[in-house]
C-alpha cells in the first residue's frame, strides 16, 4: 500500500461511505492508487448506470469523424418517424440538441430509473415510434432538460447509420482500448440503451474501474489511444464545451470548474482533471437515495 492509498483507506473510515467499492487515482500517466471496499478488486465489474451516456457520445464522435453523420443533422433525416408532422418542431431537432439535452421533447420524470414515460415505452411496440408521438414542450436547443428521450434516439440514430451501435463501439472503441463488455440490453424494436429495466440490469453494460479510466484517458490524449487516433480532437473539444442551455453540461458530458467526466447514478463516475493530468474513478453500490460524492471526486488524494 502507497501513501496515496493509506491516505484513501483512512479517509473512506471517516467519511462515512460504504457503499463505495472502488477508487481508482491515475495521474502523469501512470495509476497512483488503486483502493477497493465491500469484497471488490481490480477485477470485477460494475454496472456503469449513465456513465453508458458519454461512451454512446463517443460512439457519436468517431461516426461523425468516419462521415457517417454530423451533429448538425436533423433527427428526421435518420429517423424518419420525426419527419411525419405529429409534431412541426419535430423538424427542427438535431443530433446536438440530443447530445445536450435539449431536443424539447415532453418530459416528466420519476424516482430514479422509475418513471411513468419509461413505462408507457418500454409496453409499446416501439421505442422510436412512441417518442415521436411525444409533443415538442420547448423550442429545440433552448431548454437543457435531461432525459433518457433523447439518449435513446441518438442510439437509434447511431444503430441506423453503423448498422449496430453497440457492435460499432466495440469495434471502433472498446478493443482498441482493451475494454470488455458483454452486449449492452435491447428493446424489442431494437435500439440499445443502458441502463436496462430493472430486472435486466446484472446484464446491463458493467465495466472494472480500469476500463472506466481508460475511457477518461482518451479524451485527456486529444483522442489518441497507443499512437491511433480513435475520435477527433475536434469532437472532444465540442463535447466537453459548454452547451449554451447548461454551462455544466456539453455533449452527454458533465463539466466543472477545471474538470469534465461521466456520471452514472448512485456514484458511478469518471472525473478529469485536464491541466493536472488527472483521473479519478469512482465505483459504488446504488441505495434508494441518489447519492453522489464530490467529496471523493475533488479531495486531494
Amino acid at each position: 500500500m502507497n501513501r496515496r492509498e493509506d491516505h484513501i483507506y483512512q479517509m473512506m473510515a471517516s467519511a462515512h461511505h460504504p457503499q463505495i467499492n472502488s477508487i481508482v487515482v491515475w495521474e502523469d500517466g501512470e495509476t497512483k492508487a488503486e483502493c477497493f471496499f465491500n469484497g471488490y478488486t481490480a477485477a470485477s465489474r460494475h454496472v456503469i448506470r449513465s456513465v453508458f451516456k458519454s461512451i454512446l457520445s463517443v460512439g457519436i464522435g468517431i461516426a461523425q469523424d468516419e462521415g457517417l453523420l454530423n451533429v448538425r443533422d436533423s433527427v428526421k433525416k435518420h429517423l424518419p418517424a420525426f419527419g411525419e408532422g405529429r409534431d412541426m418542431r419535430h423538424r427542427l431537432i438535431t443530433v446536438e440538441h440530443l447530445l445536450t439535452m435539449t431536443s424539447g421533447i415532453f418530459w416528466q420524470g420519476g424516482v430514479h430509473y422509475h418513471c411513468p414515460l419509461m413505462a408507457a415505452m418500454r409496453r409499446s411496440g416501439s421505442w422510436v415510434d412512441y417518442i415521436a408521438d411525444c409533443m415538442v414542450r420547448d423550442m429545440p436547443g433552448t431548454v437543457y432538460n435531461y432525459k433518457e428521450f433523447d439518449v435513446i434516439l441518438l442510439s437509434a440514430i447511431l444503430s441506423k447509420v453503423t448498422g449496430d451501435a453497440f457492435d460499432y463501439i466495440n469495434d471502433k472503441l472498446f478493443a482498441p482500448l482493451g475494454i470488455h463488455n458483454d452486449r449492452w440490453y435491447k428493446s424489442p424494436d431494437g435500439v440499445y440503451y443502458c441502463p436496462a429495466p430493472e430486472k435486466e440490469q446484472e446484464s446491463a453494460s458493467a465495466l472494472t474501474a480500469g476500463e472506466m479510466v481508460r475511457i477518461g484517458q482518451l479524451f485527456l490524449q486529444q483522442g489518441i489511444w497507443n499512437g491511433r487516433r480513435i475520435v477527433s480532437d475536434d469532437y472532444i473539444r465540442s463535447a466537453t464545451a459548454p452547451s449554451p442551455a447548461n454551462p455544466g453540461y456539453g455533449y452527454l458530458w458533465w463539466l466543472g470548474e477545471g474538470w469534465y467526466g461521466c456520471r452514472g447514478f448512485g456514484g458511478q463516475s469518471v472525473t478529469v482533471f485536464p491541466e493536472r493530468d488527472r483521473i479519478v474513478v469512482t465505483q459504488a453500490t446504488v441505495t434508494d437515495r441518489p447519492l453522489s460524492y464530490e467529496d471523493v471526486y475533488f479531495a486531494d488524494i
